[in-house]
């Protein structure tokens, strides 16, 4: 049996450039990216119960705590040391909750890939796949103690424009310590550094290998990504919406966003520094609408903090949320003071919820 229990890590990618939401950044980052240490604040995730893309699924549900300026949507907010905008608040309405980050997310009964039970052949490090007639990369990491009947969550992450998969392994977003050995990770490298929609056949490329050599959980397989790869992905979540559980995107932007999605639960964030302080109504409040959520204004972070919220109202299986920080163009932010990212375990709260 596989626990997920929450880790004590920290993060620290850099972007060559600054952001403009629609348009492609150099992102620099490395594989020393660690998870969220114990001084960030509070951590919530969406509530609601899960439907799923696929059979499945499990449910989840948890209240939201609140600090100052939060929204009565539910928020999270966080502040930086003295004089940078206080400190996170005390839990607000509707209790506290993570989510799921010391869980499986609920009880629903998970969807065995090809690969269950058999002896696996793909090892951890580098990986190779042909797609369209070329040797593709990508970089692998599942747990030491892999047990090939157990059918674990799997997570894509995605580096930014001119990047590599190193930038983003082994740590994967400083979510690897989170997870507590109960996620596959897979990071693909974009051929000269550059995403492109054509790209979506190689990741179905990418699944229909790791699928059929190790033992995946179908219905959770996720995916994470930052700038341009944010902006992948999205665009994989709205091109195979029966496969995606769930997408997380920070700071996207650099492909086209798809005029419409399915249904699809999301969780973004952008820096009031970044892309003209257009904040939720870059891309969040989009992807909030394709969910049926309610579109109305989010708590703004303090200066030198954060603040993340949910929506309200979404779709069945479809939490939607926004964090809003003081800062720039990074997949980590910190608030001020502060030395480790409040950002990964936020993220790992929001995608072990199902």
């Amino acid at each position: 049996m596989h626990h997920e229990k929450k880790a004590v890590s920290r993060i620290h990618v850099f972007c060559l450039l600054s952001s403009v939401a629609m348009l492609a950044c150099g992102d620099e980052g490395g594989d020393a990216a660690q998870a969220a240490g114990a001084g960030s604040s509070s951590v919530s995730a969406a509530s609601g119960a899960s439907t799923g893309v696929t059979a499945g699924s499990s449910s989840a549900s948890g209240g939201t705590s609140s600090g100052e300026a939060a929204g009565s949507g539910g928020a999270t907010v966080g502040a930086g040391g003295a004089g940078s905008g206080g400190t996170g608040g005390a839990g607000g309405a509707g209790g506290a909750g993570t989510g799921g980050a010391g869980g499986d997310g609920g009880g629903g009964d998970a969807v065995k890939s090809a690969g269950c039970g058999k002896m696996r052949t793909l090892q951890n490090g580098a990986g190779t796949v042909q797609s369209g007639g070329k040797s593709r990369k990508y970089a692998l990491r599942a747990p030491d103690d892999y047990d090939s009947d157990h059918p674990y969550r799997l997570i894509l992450s995605f580096h930014g424009a001119t990047g590599n998969s190193g930038q983003v392994a082994p740590s994967y977003f400083g979510l690897w310590s989170l997870s507590e050995g109960s996620t596959i990770f897979i990071a693909p490298d974009a051929v000269g550094g550059i995403w492109s929609a054509d790209d979506v056949t190689f990741v179905d490329d990418i699944l229909k290998q790791v699928t059929g050599d190790l033992c995946i959980d179908t219905s959770r397989i996720e995916l994470e990504g930052f700038s341009q790869g944010g902006a992948m992905a999205w665009t994989l979540a709205c091109a195979r919406p029966d496969v995606y559980r769930a997408a997380v995107v920070h700071s996207g932007g650099g492909l086209p966003r798809p005029a419409s999605c399915q249904p699809v639960a999301f969780m973004s964030s952008l820096g009031q520094q970044e892309s003209g302080g257009a904040g939720q109504t870059s891309n969040s409040d989009f992807f909030a609408k394709q969910n049926g959520c309610m579109v109305e204004a989010l708590a703004k972070a303090p200066r030198g903090g954060h603040a993340c919220s949910d929506y309200k109202g979404c779709s069945a299986g479809h939490p939607t949320r926004w964090c809003d920080y003081d800062g720039g163009h990074t997949p980590s932010p910190n608030d001020a003071g502060k030395q480790m990212s409040w950002m990964p375990e936020e993220v790992w709260a929001f995608l072990s919820q199902f």
